[in-house]
């Protein structure tokens, strides 16, 4: 299921309702772990990261697959059995674990992205500093205009006016941004060869299936 719905999320940026009512039979194996896990810890780790996954939802941070991916699978893994540390994982903390390496993995692109980015980012104030050196690339209008699901953080509006922004919603279309540059650079009010800054819009699934994956070999490394 990760995989599929992850691959889908690479090139599509979205997955169909339809496909997660075809895994959603997996939630049956919760009949089997239940008797194994220790319902208090998992029911805190379950509805801790349905909580926080909703409320990034609610927001606007992440998409509905993501939510529908962490409801299947926190049902599914009630109960793992990691080849190290499985202490915590086999009585229920499976889901929180799995939530806590994909974050971790997010952070450290975020501070590989921090390490290429801060120096272009001189002369703007600290907080805005952060912000751009781990969420955003600088790249210039033309590499822009020949990408896919890059959305402008430098935002130029129909009459040239520039302004910066610190994020963007999921809701958005990239390709609009895309047509208004296109035509903002064929009207000679942007040049192709400027350097603007631009978010990604990140993937969370496959971030969540590499944390599903070394949850499964490593656990949690304390009880």
């Amino acid at each position: 299921m990760l995989l599929h719905t992850s691959i889908l999320d690479l090139r599509y940026r979205e997955v169909d309702p339809k496909i997660w009512l075809i895994y959603s039979p997996l939630i049956a194996f919760l009949y089997f772990d239940i008797h194994e896990v220790n319902l208090f810890i998992y029911l805190y780790s379950i509805v801790a990261v349905l909580a926080v996954f909703f409320g990034f939802y609610v927001i606007s941070f992440m998409g509905g697959a993501d939510l529908f991916a962490i409801i299947i699978l926190g049902l599914a893994n009630a109960s793992v059995h990691p080849l190290l540390f499985s202490g915590l994982s086999q009585q229920g903390m499976e889901p929180l674990i799995v939530v806590l390496y994909s974050s971790v993995l997010i952070v450290l692109s975020g501070i590989i992205n921090f390490a290429r980015n801060f120096k272009y980012t001189s002369g703007l104030p600290l907080g805005t500093r952060l912000v751009l050196s781990f969420t955003a690339r600088r790249i210039k209008v033309k590499q822009f205009l020949r990408s896919k699901f890059l959305f402008p953080l430098t935002e130029i509006d129909e009459s040239g006016s520039e302004s910066l922004r610190m994020g963007f919603s999921v809701d958005e279309d990239d390709s609009h941004w895309r047509d208004l540059y296109a035509k903002l650079v064929r009207e000679g009010k942007l040049e192709e060869e400027r350097y603007i800054w631009v978010a990604w819009g990140v993937p969370v699934l496959p971030f969540i299936l590499l944390g599903y994956l070394i949850s499964l070999v490593i656990g949690l490394p304390f009880s």
